[in-house]
């Protein structure tokens, strides 16, 4: 099935989800950029818009406690209805007479009264006066007023922003890095200024990891089919800079493919030193004999019989020694 092309909300240029996937174009609020357009588009967002857009997690909205709800008082019984009539209440039979003690009772107060009223002065007498209670503050002077929020608060605010960017799976770190440069203005010279520098390093790391392993894929490729494709190694010297290339490469993505790629160069270049090793002990052993025969430019000249394409081994290195050393005897 063709892979699916949308144009840019910007230029129009085609998009395919490639594009998407690899972070060469780019969805922001809900619409695609393409290469040329995405620097642009990351800058005209602010925090704000990026922070609300749709692919952030639902925040639950805060809520004020609920009020405690009061019991409702017990309801009254029910008036009669006009049909129901309530019999009168019985009245009670008067007691039996009985001598009246009043007075005795009155006359036992009286003395109760004045024993307590003397038992309390002289308690108060000796007692120090109570602390006077501290004076309540009014409610309009215990809350302050509302302030604007200062750059410390404003510094957090943008942090926890880029924080939250930063966090979510389905953000680029071109996104992430254009919210931490709008964040760096606010944060400078904060206690959050280190830490946001930190998220801005790492969404440059990740980035640049990124980008190594989208170019180390056809880069192991390309060596593969080199290598297959050169029994003779005409290509040795042009490959052995992009081996090193992809080894660099495969260490800033930190992809596990650095082992595939040294046992590839080193099996092409273990081939190559085989290649060269008969040309070596034939060369070798025909320069020495003719340099113990004084024979020092015969000797040279054998030694340049050594075949160019092989020139880049071990063993070609280890015959320029000997000619180096043959030059010195003959000019003794």
């Amino acid at each position: 099935m063709p892979a699916r092309i949308v144009p840019c909300d910007s230029c129009g240029s085609p998009i395919s989800d490639a594009d998407l996937e690899s972070g060469q174009a780019v969805t922001l609020l809900g619409k695609r950029y393409c290469g040329g357009c995405k620097a642009e588009a990351i800058q005209s967002v602010s925090l704000d818009d990026l922070s609300e857009a749709p692919s952030a997690p639902v925040r639950k909205p805060m809520t004020a406690p609920k009020p405690a709800i009061s019991k409702p008082p017990p309801a009254s019984p029910p008036a009669p209805s006009r049909g129901e009539r309530k019999a009168p209440p019985r009245k009670a039979a008067p007691p039996a007479a009985v001598p009246s003690r009043t007075p005795l009772v009155a006359a036992a107060a009286g003395v109760a009264i004045v024993v307590c009223a003397g038992g309390a002065f002289f308690a108060f007498r000796e007692s120090p006066a109570p602390p006077s209670a501290p004076a309540k503050h009014s409610s309009a002077s215990a809350s302050p007023a509302a302030t604007p929020a200062g750059p410390e608060a404003k510094a957090r605010e943008a942090f926890l922003l880029v924080q939250e960017l930063a966090g979510r799976p389905e953000t680029s770190c071109d996104v992430v890095l254009a919210a931490g440069e709008k964040a760096r203005s606010v944060c400078k010279g904060s206690a959050f200024e280190k830490p946001l520098d930190g998220i801005i390093a790492k969404a440059q790391r990740d980035k640049e990891a990124e980008l190594s392993a989208r170019e180390l894929s056809p880069l192991i490729d390309e060596l593969k089919g080199a290598v297959a494709t050169d029994p003779e190694f005409k290509r040795y010297s042009e490959l052995q800079p992009k081996f090193l290339l992809a080894i660099e490469t495969a260490a800033k993505s930190g992809s596990p493919r650095v082992n595939e790629i040294r046992i590839l160069q080193s099996d092409y270049n273990v081939r190559y030193e085989k290649l060269a090793e008969p040309y070596y002990n034939d060369i070798h052993e025909a320069a020495v004999a003719l340099a113990d025969e004084h024979r020092y430019d015969d000797a040279i000249r054998k030694i340049e019989t050594f075949p160019q394409k092989l020139r880049n081994s071990g063993t070609w290195a280890t015959l320029q020694k000997l000619r180096q050393d043959i030059e010195r005897r003959k000019k003794k």
